[in-house]
């Protein structure tokens, strides 16, 4: 009897060992990971998932998360991130740097993202020319030097360049443009510069085989 007593406890610690290790096989290493994040302009998921923003002003954008218990204001604990120098973001409040027609911010928390997309109007907005446009054969072409010029100016390596799907295309942390491709599938590729009040911006889709 006094040796099971001593067995007891250690039993039980393996049966909790278990759970966990199975609650995090199911659910990912994310306890509170929710479902689905959405950003939109207006709290609890509403408003729309698009933006506008004038040069020098602010607009605030809400991240919702979808739990199984229900929904939750993430909008101050979310990760934010823009997919531009032409507007910033900061605890959901995108402010407009400079004109462009095209800027995606998104909201992470637990390990899944939600996106909304806008534009930020103001004079001076310039487009990019961003090459080489594909597509792109995985097997030989591992990874690929974007370049992206303005007018007849080089200006790939003061860009800020972003993936749309990174499972498929991820850019460098240290070289401006050199992108690896990862798996087959489809991307966009965006490039965005800020020269004072101006921005310029450009962006395509590729393909990967």
């Amino acid at each position: 009897m006094l040796i099971s007593r001593r067995k007891l406890p250690f039993a039980i610690g393996l049966l909790v060992f278990a759970s966990i290790v199975l609650g995090v096989g199911c659910r990912g290493f994310f306890v509170n990971q929710p479902n689905s994040i959405t950003v939109t302009t207006g709290a609890n998921g509403t408003g729309t998932s698009s933006f506008t923003v004038a040069q020098g002003a602010t607009v605030q954008l809400f991240a919702t998360a979808a739990f199984g218990s229900g929904n939750k204001d993430v909008t101050k604990s979310a990760s934010w991130q823009s997919s531009s120098p032409c507007a910033t973001v900061a605890a959901g409040t995108v402010r407009g740097v400079a004109a462009v027609s095209s800027v995606t911010i998104s909201a992470t928390t637990g390990g899944v993202s939600g996106s909304a997309t806008g534009s930020v109007t103001g004079t001076g907005g310039q487009t990019l020319t961003i090459s080489p446009q594909g597509p792109f054969t995985l097997s030989t072409t591992p990874t690929v030097q974007f370049t992206a010029t303005n007018g007849s100016t080089d200006v790939t390596n003061s860009s800020t360049w972003t993936s749309g799907t990174t499972s498929v295309l991820s850019f460098s942390t240290t070289t401006p443009g050199l992108a690896s491709l990862l798996t087959t599938g489809t991307s966009a590729v965006s490039a965005s510069v800020v020269s004072g009040n101006t921005c310029a911006s450009g962006s395509e889709t590729v393909t990967v085989q």
